[in-house]
C-alpha cells in the first residue's frame, strides 16, 4: 500500500492510500478523480502542474456554462452543496 499527498488549486486536498505502486499511474488517477489537482507527492517523488498549465486550466474553467443555469431554473430541488460536511 502506498500513500499519495495531493493538493488542489483551492489549497485543499488530502492523502490517498491505495495499491497503485507506479507514481505516474497515481498522478493520472488523482488528476481524473479530483478537480483542480496541482501537486502530488509520494516519498521523494513530486509532480506539480506547471504555471502555464494552470493558466490554461483557469481559462477553461472560467468559461460560462449556458446549459447549467437553464437546468436550475426548472428544478424544484435546491442545488447540491459542494461541501460534504454541510
Amino acid at each position: 500500500m502506498k500513500s499519495y499527498l495531493f493538493t488542489t488549486e483551492t489549497d485543499r486536498g488530502g492523502v490517498m492510500l491505495c495499491d497503485i505502486d507506479d507514481f505516474d499511474t497515481a498522478v493520472t488517477y488523482l488528476c481524473k478523480r479530483f478537480d483542480g489537482v496541482v501537486k502530488i507527492e509520494s516519498a521523494e517523488q513530486v509532480w506539480q502542474l506547471t504555471e502555464s498549465d494552470q493558466l490554461s486550466s483557469d481559462a477553461i474553467n472560467s468559461e460560462p456554462d449556458i446549459a447549467e443555469p437553464q437546468a436550475l431554473e426548472h428544478s424544484e430541488a435546491p442545488p447540491a452543496s459542494d461541501d460534504l460536511f454541510a
